[in-house]
């Protein structure tokens, strides 16, 4: 008895296709991709150096320059929004004009990382349009261009991410901050100064002495500024009223400090100068003990 798999026939197809065009579809597809690379390599370094457009006086190398940047601006400051504001003490890599002042690392994701990863897009999106459209097809492309959106959003997301972590860790004075001390009548700030090393290490035996949550009512008419640079990447701006002794955060989180904290910014903001005795004198307490929170 013939079986059944013997009975089934199994048509011959003989291949009636062009082997010249597909090894011309195959080489066009090799340096279809090729030019894509490249494209988006050279979007990717232009990116790198899109913030040079400031500076640019050629128009046509300047508008190309700008392009990625001031996309990304307009997605952190128009779209979504940041806590950017002038904090015309700061010197170091978080800039004045930085889309998150409290984070140095977020700003680096922002300003750097989110224009890079759009430029690159732009780019390898120029390369794909100018390509043979039998092989690169809108399908092809569309799975190109999400690839890269999902890349952008991921690093936006990120970057809001680590900013609001900073922002978190300032309100609980989180980690051991050099300081900047104004100087100036209650009017308005005339001077400022950093303050490192030995005398930041006493400065924070001093804040963190007795430092706890407080109750009490505000009066701002008394308070006056005061900025902690924790490990030179993140910044909180604070108040401080050193008559009634507690400490403003920017999102009005109130904390007692000791008498003499409050004594030693009192002087400085009234003299320009530390009391005497106060630089270079270490103090027994640690400044690693806990912030208690509410």
């Amino acid at each position: 008895m013939e079986s059944e798999q013997d009975r089934i026939e199994i048509p011959e197809i003989v291949y009636q296709g062009d082997d010249k065009k597909l090894k011309e579809r195959i080489f066009k597809f090799k340096t279809g991709s090729l030019r894509i690379g490249i494209f988006t390599l050279i979007g990717l370094i232009l990116g790198f150096y899109s913030h040079t457009y400031v500076s640019d006086t050629f128009f046509p190398t300047k508008f190309i320059m700008a392009i990625p940047y001031k996309i990304s601006e307009a997605i952190y400051v128009s779209v979504l929004g940041t806590d950017a504001k002038m904090m015309k003490f700061w010197h170091g890599p978080v800039t004045p004009n930085a889309f998150f002042p409290h984070s140095w690392l977020a700003t680096v994701m922002a300003e750097l990382v989110t224009v890079v990863l759009i430029s690159g897009a732009i780019y390898g999106s120029l390369a794909y349009f100018t390509g043979d459209k039998r092989i690169f097809t809108l399908q092809r492309f569309l799975k190109f261009a999400g690839c890269w959106c999902a890349a952008i959003l991921l690093c936006i997301g990120l970057a809001y991410g680590i900013n609001g972590k900073a922002v978190a860790d300032n309100e609980r004075l989180q980690g051991e901050p050099d300081f900047f001390l104004y100087h100036g009548d209650m009017g308005g700030v005339k001077d400022g100064r950093g303050f490192y090393g030995e005398n930041a290490y006493v400065l924070r035996e001093l804040l963190y002495n007795g430092l706890s949550p407080a109750h009490v009512q505000r009066n701002a008419e008394d308070e006056i500024p005061m900025h902690l640079i924790y490990a030179l990447s993140r910044i909180g701006e604070y108040k401080v009223n050193c008559q009634e002794c507690y400490l403003v955060t920017e999102q009005g989180r109130l904390y007692h400090v000791s008498e003499e904290f409050a004594a030693v910014l009192a002087a400085y903001y009234e003299s320009g100068t530390l009391p005497e005795g106060i630089q270079g004198i270490p103090l027994e307490s640690s400044t690693e003990a806990e912030v208690e929170t509410e």
